[in-house]
């Protein structure tokens, strides 16, 4: 997939917005060409950042995001100003630190990372919200894995999918609400300074949901090779998941896992999509090592 280019439209649409033109621009975007983000330096050091996304509904989640739900939370970006119609785009404040993730911590870093993780993520999942939706929890998962499982088909073996479906049908999801959710929670979107301490970016996947989905990364992506690191982020979280929370979580990392291997096959990204893979064999799915 091209790389999504921001034009001298928007830089100049940021510079208006905030008073100073940027010497430089520095492009920060992922390889994965689904949003661009460009870094806006002025010589005075002053920062902040642009940001355009692909598609309409990123860009409207990720604003409702930080209108909504960031000013009452701490340590992350402020919206500075938002352009709608074509091309879109947000212009964002900067937040101290680097990602977590970008090099090498001292264990003691990644801890109190974890820990402030954890503290983080309470609070956003304890904002007030309302769950009106007249779509079921239950019906709106299974609706999900029906879409990453035709987007599967061909990478992922007809029992696998059966086996998957099978498995979150049973998961306890009645009663469950949704709450506000990152959906795209990791160290890859945790910056640490060490001053500062943590601050959360990347809202483009924000919206509500089971509270579960911001832990699916974590569980296999950092805690499995490090329990610890768990232990530290429930400490801030201050509550560790029961049984029956567990079973649910399994259920719905099988959904992240069945969803990682097709987006990743689709963007050419073979890492994540055997980290999907390694889930499913980690849950017990048959075929998965196909």
């Amino acid at each position: 997939m091209a790389r999504l280019a921001l034009s001298h439209e928007l830089v100049d649409w940021a510079a208006a917005a905030l008073g100073w033109r940027p010497s430089v621009v520095h492009d920060t975007s992922w390889d994965h060409a689904e949003s661009a983000v460009a870094r806006l330096e002025a010589d005075d050091g002053r920062r902040a950042y642009l940001k355009a996304h692909r598609q309409a509904r990123k860009h409207r989640q990720e604003r409702v995001a930080l209108e909504a739900w960031a000013p009452s939370l701490p340590a992350t970006p402020t919206l500075l100003a938002t352009r709608e119609g074509s091309p879109s785009a947000l212009l964002l404040s900067a937040c101290p630190g680097d990602r977590v993730d970008a090099r090498p911590r001292p264990r003691g870093t990644l801890l109190a990372a974890h820990e402030a993780a954890g503290a983080w993520l309470r609070r956003l999942h304890r904002l007030p919200y309302a769950d009106d939706d007249p779509l079921s929890l239950a019906d709106a998962v299974q609706a999900r894995l029906a879409g990453w499982s035709r987007r599967a088909a061909g990478r992922l073996p007809p029992e696998t999918l059966r086996w998957v479906s099978t498995r979150i049908a049973e998961a306890a999801l009645a009663g469950v609400r949704r709450v506000p959710c990152h959906r795209d929670f990791g160290p890859r979107n945790w910056l640490w300074d060490d001053a500062a301490g943590l601050s959360v970016i990347d809202f483009e996947h924000a919206q509500p949901d089971v509270w579960w989905v911001d832990v699916n990364r974590l569980v296999d992506e950092s805690w499995h090779a490090d329990p610890g690191l768990e232990d530290a982020f429930w400490l801030g979280y201050g509550h560790r998941p029961d049984a029956h929370e567990r079973a649910l979580g399994d259920a719905l990392r099988l959904l992240y896992a069945v969803g990682t291997v097709a987006w990743g096959a689709e963007h050419g990204d073979a890492q994540f999509e055997a980290q999907g893979r390694a889930v499913l064999r980690r849950l017990g799915a048959p075929g998965s090592g196909r």
